[in-house]
């Protein structure tokens, strides 16, 4: 009887490996993880047909610029990317084939970029690539192929509504 339990229990630490992400992949959530604690950023995405929204959090706030004018963003965006890393973490949403593809300099910041895969219930699955700061560990751009996204950390303060 011990026997059987102690070949389960070895059964499954040799499985547990499997179950974890790739290093790359941890690292794509690290730098979301990175992202949520800081103070402020401003990222600005370009969108299929030529559309942009532009984001700002400061002081615990979201603000978005639609068509030229600033309001509250409706939407916890930190409490969003929280959901979408528990959300990996339990393998309800699939991040894989995660890569270094090399590195560069975004804004003067060089950084790794990172290929990965990713596979969500309701979505198309999709390629992507993150660019993440070399020395801070941050996200600097995302770019998937209808999307292109550009985040910044300094001199970023709340918009006058």
């Amino acid at each position: 009887m011990h026997a059987h339990r102690f070949m389960a229990v070895l059964l499954m630490l040799a499985a547990a490996p499997a179950l974890a992400l790739e290093a790359e992949c941890e690292a794509v959530l690290k730098a979301s993880e990175a992202r949520i604690k800081q103070p402020s950023w401003h990222s600005i995405a370009e969108l299929p047909g030529g559309m942009k929204l532009e984001v700002i959090k400061s002081g615990g706030k979201f603000y978005r610029n639609s068509g030229g004018e600033w309001s509250e963003f409706p939407v916890n965006i930190d409490d969003a990317e929280r959901e979408l890393i528990a959300q990996v973490r339990n393998g309800e949403v699939k991040l894989s084939q995660c890569k270094n593809v090399g590195s560069g300099v975004v804004d003067g910041v060089p950084v790794t970029v990172i290929s990965s895969w990713t596979e969500m219930k309701g979505l198309p699955a999709a390629n992507g690539q993150i660019h993440i700061g070399v020395a801070d560990g941050l996200p600097y751009r995302q770019t998937g192929e209808n999307l292109s996204v550009n985040y910044r950390y300094k001199g970023v303060a709340a918009p006058k509504l």
